[in-house]
């Protein structure tokens, strides 16, 4: 029983885990959001200058940076190993730009801020660049939901296998709990000690889920860590905190309580009406 209640819970505590490792990528990269601001080629250096400080008084930029067209076409010619001769490039190509930096990924404020840049006299166009960073924060939330989903109804099956359990172990010491009845016992005398099973059945299974995951994220890391040159970088998967640990077990032990004392509660009923 131990172990089927190990095995249950640790099917969302691995998309938990999975999910919330997911989370932590995400939030690293959260103030990462940028806008490009590309300006007209013929803008003068006032307007340029004005932009630039319209940019700066912002709560919302983080950071500017400022890119002259020529040092960006320099910057492309470089990387290309392009000659402007021999590409047949009469002039420069590339517009000035300024690259801001946000400190927020409010879809709202966001789409405000790009308006306002895009209404300023000498701005062509105005690229956001976070629409990738929304997308993954959506299918985490959607992840999320899905193991609440999964998670309420292994909880229902843990309650339904727990509580078939306790109701074969009251039929079993059917007997003795007939003579303790007669002894003067009461129901919730008789009743505490498969209680107390239950609870000892979550706890059990919380301990024997903490292991599997710490084992899966053992493997994974291992494997990983084999595969680094071809990926590019290191992906590890980081353990749940103590403080979650607990709090999975003590949900287990609280389904494994209700479980129990409804399932002893009406066995026992059963066996006094027989009785």
């Amino acid at each position: 029983m131990i172990a089927v209640i190990g095995i249950t819970l640790c099917l969302p505590a691995t998309g938990f885990l999975l999910v919330k490792n997911a989370s932590q990528l995400s939030s690293k990269i959260e103030y990462d959001a940028q806008i490009s601001v590309f300006l007209s080629k013929d803008i003068s250096d006032d307007q340029i200058e004005f932009i630039g400080s319209t940019l700066k008084q912002s709560n919302l930029v983080k950071n500017l940076h400022f890119e002259p067209k020529l040092k960006a076409w320099e910057k492309l010619q470089t990387k290309l190993k392009l000659n402007s001769l021999d590409a047949g490039i009469s002039e420069n190509p590339l517009p000035d730009a300024f690259f801001v930096t946000l400190n927020s990924l409010d879809t709202a404020v966001i789409e405000s801020l790009h308006d306002d840049i895009q209404n300023l006299e000498g701005v062509n166009e105005v690229i956001i660049d976070s629409g990738w960073i929304k997308k993954l924060r959506s299918i985490l939330y959607l992840i999320k939901v899905a193991l609440f989903v999964l998670a309420t109804l292994l909880a229902i099956v843990l309650i339904v296998v727990i509580g078939n359990t306790i109701r074969l172990q009251t039929l079993t010491y059917q007997n003795e709990i007939e003579l303790s009845r007669l002894i003067g016992a009461t129901d919730s005398f008789i009743q505490r000690p498969f209680i107390y099973t239950g609870i000892f059945y979550g706890l059990g299974g919380s301990l024997v889920n903490a292991g599997l995951l710490t084992v899966i994220i053992e493997i994974f890391n291992r494997i990983a860590y084999k595969f680094e040159h071809i990926l590019g970088g290191s992906i590890v998967l980081y353990n749940l905190s103590l403080n979650e640990y607990l709090l999975l077990a003590a949900l287990s032990m609280i389904i494994g309580l209700f479980a129990s004392y409804y399932a002893a509660s009406q066995s026992l009923k059963k066996i006094k009406k027989n009785f």
